[in-house]
């Protein structure tokens, strides 16, 4: 009572707006007691100072950040650091960039602003969200699977069940991926793939992954490789399928090393609990839909004439590209350089196929 009679007293002396220029950059954190009024992230300043304004004009007491950590759970940014640099602590100092990035990858606001979250505010920041559709081209396949159903998600709650969509050599997949719980994962397995290298191209709305996959679900499932695609982007692979194992192309809403965890909720109502009239419905700064096109290679690997035999002139033209060579047919073992490992697999492969 005695503090809430102070506060008015003091407010009636001071030019107005006093109380909100406390709060901001510039100032300590909320959730450390200091000397001056105000804190540094003004969603949680104007929170606490909403319900005890004596911490806006005279100081941040121990009493302000209790009722910081009562008020602010939801409260993550701006927090010390430059964006642009790894620190210990969560959260970085742009405002928009620390709340763009922690709504994608929530390590980044509650853990440590690590490199991971540096190169995703070096990719994301700056421009906001991006804008661009993908509309289905004519032939493609629709993924069939609404995103409040997992109906090819992997593995499955059933010992050894696996979910997965079939498809063939020249497909064209126009599906949908989100973050919403559980997450959405979309794999694919290739009906027949032969025995050469596949082509895959990726165009996605959202930050996304390619994942070649290969195991069981009974164990153990291995990632053979990873490749990301920019939202709004495109990027075309070579994979080598593992020829003595099950395998599959999985897609994901990814960056780099990290999945996409949230920030891409589902777009469709849900029958059994649908939003209030007057719900907003959640954030979402990319599109959801990512067109995935399989292209299969020759008949054989070493066959890169694609005349049906493994030969002299593969071997030409293995020569050719010798030496480092990320994505090119002779990289017969897709480690981005042509060598021995190649050399060895083409003389395996030698003659007809």
């Amino acid at each position: 009572m005695i503090r809430a009679a102070m506060a008015l007293v003091v407010l009636g002396i001071l030019a107005p707006g006093r109380a909100q220029d406390a709060c901001g950059p510039g100032n300590p954190s909320c959730y450390v007691p200091h000397e001056t009024p105000g804190c540094l992230q003004p969603r949680c300043c104007d929170l606490v100072c909403e319900f005890d304004l004596f911490c806006c004009i005279d100081v941040w007491d121990d009493f302000c950040v209790e009722q910081a950590e009562i008020l602010c759970t939801e409260v993550y940014c701006p927090e010390e650091g430059e964006c642009l640099e790894v620190h210990d602590g969560p959260g970085c100092i742009d405002d928009s960039c620390c709340e763009f990035v922690r709504l994608h990858d929530p390590f980044c606001g509650f853990g440590s602003w690590d490199r991971l979250c540096v190169a995703e505010a070096e990719r994301w920041c700056g421009g906001g969200g991006t804008d661009c559709v993908i509309d289905p081209p004519p032939g493609s396949m629709p993924e069939g699977e609404p995103c409040l159903e997992r109906l090819n998600d992997g593995c499955g709650n059933a010992v050894g069940e696996i979910l997965t969509q079939a498809i063939g050599c020249g497909a064209t997949i126009h599906g949908k991926t989100t973050t919403s719980v559980p997450r959405d994962v979309d794999w694919y397995r290739l009906d027949d793939p032969g025995s050469g290298r596949l082509t895959v191209t990726l165009r996605s709305e959202f930050p996304g992954r390619l994942l070649l996959v290969s195991g069981r679900c009974e164990g153990p499932i291995r990632t053979e490789s990873i490749h990301a695609v920019d939202a709004c982007g495109e990027s075309t692979f070579d994979v080598v399928p593992p020829q003595e194992d099950d395998w599959y192309l999985v897609v994901e809403a990814g960056v780099g090393e990290r999945i996409v965890r949230s920030g891409l909720p589902c777009d469709e109502i849900d029958p059994k609990d649908p939003p209030e009239p007057d719900e907003e419905p959640l954030p979402r700064e990319y599109g959801l839909h990512y067109l995935l096109t399989i292209s299969c290679g020759p008949a054989c690997v070493g066959d890169l004439d694609g005349d049906g035999t493994v030969g002299g002139s593969d071997l030409g033209l293995l020569f050719i590209d010798w030496g480092p060579c990320d994505g090119c047919g002779a990289d017969l073992d897709g480690d981005g350089t042509v060598g021995g490992s190649d050399l060895g697999l083409l003389f395996v492969a030698w003659g007809g196929c």
